[in-house]
């Protein structure tokens, strides 16, 4: 009986202290950048700058220009933009068929735009620009910040993502988000 005892008692033990360490709070340790914060590459940035000048062009389409595609987007972006081309039966009827505009992140494009900061982590870049508008446009006063996110593929500086941030007339959004929904 005394080892019965002394069994259930044990078993008890064991799994009041099971309950307590699933209820403990995780801790995520905080390290500190052992590398040098660097800035994206001049190349990520012409890059950056040679593409959203293509995108403004009057005779440019970046997603009919197969070359353009090659050229700026990566393949995973080009994945997308095709998977979202191939829920559209019509693009002359539907308002939300990608074009030019869905690469600036805007329809109504922005007055101005600033190149406000980079940084590059591996093989990734980010340039971060902020959008102004100005008084003759839709958004008069307006201001959005969007972060351009470069991958280093094949060599070359490859768009891969553009993440919007929510601002007074748009929600947040990805635009490889976007384009891979159904």
């Amino acid at each position: 009986m005394k080892q019965t005892t002394i069994a259930l008692s044990l078993c008890l033990l064991m799994a009041a202290t099971a309950a307590a360490q699933k209820r403990q709070a995780t801790t995520i340790q905080e390290t500190k950048y052992s590398g040098v914060p660097a800035t994206a590459p001049k190349e990520c940035l012409m890059t950056f700058r040679e593409f959203f000048r293509y995108l403004q062009r009057n005779d440019a389409d970046i997603v009919r220009d197969q070359t353009a595609q090659k050229r700026w987007l990566s393949t995973e972006l080009r994945k997308a933009l095709a998977q979202k081309l191939a829920t559209f039966t019509s693009p002359g009827d539907d308002p939300d068929y990608p074009g030019n505009g869905t690469f600036i992140g805007a329809w109504d494009y922005p007055t101005t735009f600033t190149i406000v900061g980079s940084h590059r982590d591996k093989n990734r870049a980010v340039v971060e620009v902020v959008y102004k508008w100005g008084p003759k446009t839709n958004y008069p006063g307006d201001e959005r910040t969007t972060s351009f996110i470069f991958t280093l593929e094949d060599g070359a500086w490859k768009l891969d993502d553009i993440y919007s941030f929510r601002g007074a007339f748009n929600e947040a959004e990805s635009l490889n988000q976007y384009l891979r929904e159904k």
